[in-house]
């Protein structure tokens, strides 16, 4: 496998926290990459660990070799349409046999409506959201949840750039379903564990020691242990911003309405992430939601 990633080139577009991750991953690997972002200071860093750096999506392109892999690694459908097909986007360059990792994730329609069009413009598409953090991605142990005609072509990209990589099968749409599926539940576990801490301080238990137990115990999730165990210690360093639990529960309830189904816990959930958007903290990682749930519960007894 090393001897193919050296003699592979990928592009990126988008390098913020899990793109950056990702191209991390891959140099380390001695995979050669050109990479485009918005922020002129992620080129910055992403020219730092020896990416070549392009102008524009469609520059991305444009430098590719014939038959080459796109990540696409932005934060939600309107990004996707922007770099995809905005001025100076994709489908405005020489994609010749291109096949386009897409790995935001987004709502089903959309995933299905940008593999058609780009099939039209001869792109192939895998659907692949992500999962793990920008540590993980950078480790090459974050989650891939892949679907789509091309995937086992690139099989061994993807197994380099993540483990584990959830083979999804044939139908494109199918990994931005599970992923959604999937941050319903995270974003339930992590409110429902920011509830759990508010009641063991009312308790008057030690919030690192409760956690602890409870990192060790049935009521264990991965997410509650790594965001609280931050926001215990003091980290309010931004490693996933809350705007993007909030996107992808809303995009979750959507798609469970549409099947007629609704998750009461769901609902719940994403009702406090969007309370949190709509008082000020969508740019706050979401270990925040531990200090936003106290204080609901602070002016609730203030109330009574």
């Amino acid at each position: 496998m090393p001897d193919a990633i050296d003699q592979t080139t990928l592009g990126f577009i988008g390098v913020g926290n899990m793109g950056m991750g990702m191209l991390t991953r891959w140099r380390s690997l001695g995979g050669q990459a050109i990479a485009f972002d918005i922020d002129p200071q992620r080129l910055v860093a992403a020219a730092a660990i020896g990416a070549q750096t392009a102008g524009s999506a469609r520059a991305v392109v444009d430098d590719l070799p014939p038959g080459a892999l796109l990540v696409v690694c932005v934060v939600n459908g309107d990004d996707c349409r922007e770099v995809l097909w905005g001025p100076g986007g994709v489908c405005s360059g020489n994609h010749r046999q291109l096949t386009v990792l897409l790995t935001p994730t987004l709502s089903p329609e959309d995933v299905q409506a940008f593999a058609c069009r780009l099939g039209e413009a001869g792109i192939d598409m895998i659907d692949a959201p992500m999962s793990g953090g920008p540590i993980r991605a950078a480790a090459g142990t974050m989650s891939l949840m892949v679907a789509g005609p091309k995937r086992r072509a690139w099989w061994h990209v993807l197994a380099a750039l993540a483990h584990p990589v959830f083979d999804l099968g044939e139908t494109v749409g199918d990994g931005a379903k599970t992923k959604l599926v999937n941050n319903l539940l995270a974003a339930v576990n992590l409110v429902g564990a920011a509830q759990v801490m508010t009641l063991a301080q009312r308790l008057q238990l030690d919030p690192v020691q409760t956690l602890s137990v409870i990192a060790q115990s049935s009521g264990q999730s991965w997410i509650a242990s790594d965001r609280l165990e931050r926001a215990l210690a003091g980290d309010s360093s931004t490693r996933a911003h809350m705007g993007l639990l909030a996107k992808d529960s809303r995009l979750a309830m959507e798609a469970a309405s549409q099947v007629g189904f609704e998750p009461t816990l769901g609902a719940l959930a994403q009702a406090t992430f969007a309370e949190a958007m709509a008082r000020g903290l969508g740019d706050a990682d979401d270990s925040a939601m531990l200090s936003f749930v106290q204080t609901l519960a602070s002016a609730k007894g203030t109330q009574t």
